[in-house]
């Protein structure tokens, strides 16, 4: 009984949200940003947050391979100025590595701990945009630095204080930036201090950016969650390969490269979509029922399938019709630029334009 009305809210969540974004398409055409690439961004995160991209890498191609788990916001390192570096508080509390030493990620957290900068003695001014990962800068910090255009990103919309900046803003940060790509009923509550941003903010250049050729094989990726015991007998040549959470980074993306199809037509549980995000972000088909994930709407109608006999169908239905494969991914593409990258920087941009002309950021648009 649970799983049915999770099953109804997700449908109804998911219904809004494609209603909002096609009125949005119908009143904007063309969504652009002026926003300069010389703006110089500091990321800084906890040294017990192990998801994303290590400090002090030589290249930005390092910084991305140094990620454990996750792509995350992996355009703000291939398309701006920034650096990254490891803070000792969460929450306004200064953290100590001896909490952490029972844990399994102990020695990836003493690898950070020792990487760490003292907050209080680090030059902030430096820098035009600071995005922090789990709340990492004390309160009397941020107040020395008011040029500054300070970000909280969140991880999940089940962290603490979510609901209360979506809907209220921030007293601490200037922004909050969301982990959504839009268009939710989160928005029509949303305080506009509050940047409909994805966890995995990125755009479609970046297989070029980090070295890998978009040359799509007749290979299928399945979504981690898909049974394994999936039949694709009547697939002629096509190499099936799931996602697998251990895997390298960088590998991972060398296979999303090579995909020509992201399958996830299972229903298992609903979840936010970094995965299909990631997807786009390398030019794969997304073959999958909407809802399976939150954000949803890089699934194209054309794809849309609840079950494997529908998800095989549609398959074979793009390799007979190159053509309208390459059309549909176009429209993808498009609209994964428009709301996974565009539409978060734009909100930024005006924002900042009508609120904080005191910013350095105010005058790099």
């Amino acid at each position: 009984m649970i799983n049915f009305f999770k099953k109804i809210f997700i449908y109804q969540w998911n219904k809004i949200s494609l209603n909002n974004f096609e009125i949005y398409q119908k009143k904007n055409k063309i969504l652009k940003t002026n926003l300069s690439k010389k703006i110089n961004i500091l990321i800084i995160k906890p040294f017990n947050y192990s998801d994303l991209y290590a400090p002090n890498k030589k290249t930005k191609l390092d910084t991305i391979k140094s990620s454990r788990y996750r792509m995350g916001p992996i355009s703000l390192v291939l398309e701006f100025k920034t650096k990254i570096i490891i803070s000792d508080y969460f929450n306004e509390t200064k953290i100590k590595l001896k909490d952490e030493i029972n844990t399994s990620n102990y020695k990836y957290y003493r690898g950070q701990f020792n990487n760490k900068i003292n907050v209080k003695k680090f030059n902030f001014s430096k820098f035009d945009w600071v995005v922090a990962i789990k709340d990492s800068v004390p309160k009397h910090v941020i107040k020395k630095y008011p040029t500054v255009l300070w970000s909280l990103l969140f991880e999940d919309h089940r962290e603490i204080n979510y609901l209360k900046y979506k809907i209220f803003g921030s007293s601490k940060y200037d922004l909050t930036l969301d982990t959504t790509q839009g268009f939710t009923p989160y928005d029509i509550f949303k305080s506009k201090k509050s940047i409909n941003f994805p966890y995995s903010f990125s755009n479609s250049l970046v297989c070029k950016q980090i070295g890998l050729k978009n040359i799509k094989k007749k290979q299928i990726l399945l979504e981690i969650y898909q049974p394994n015991t999936l039949p694709f007998k009547n697939l002629k040549n096509f190499k099936i390969l799931k996602s697998e959470g251990n895997l390298e980074i960088y590998d991972h993306f060398k296979r999303l490269s090579q995909s020509k199809y992201f399958y996830c037509p299972i229903y298992k549980i609903p979840r936010w979509g970094n995965s299909i995000i990631e997807a786009a972000t390398f030019n794969c088909l997304i073959i999958g029922n909407p809802n399976c994930f939150w954000n949803s709407l890089l699934i194209q109608k054309e794809c849309i399938a609840k079950t494997h006999a529908e998800g095989l169908r549609i398959i074979n239905v793009f390799e007979k019709n190159n053509k309208l494969y390459k059309r549909v991914l176009s429209k993808q593409r498009y609209i994964f630029n428009l709301i996974n990258y565009n539409l978060p920087l734009n909100q930024i941009s005006e924002i900042v334009k009508n609120e904080f002309p005191n910013k350095k950021i105010f005058n790099l648009f």
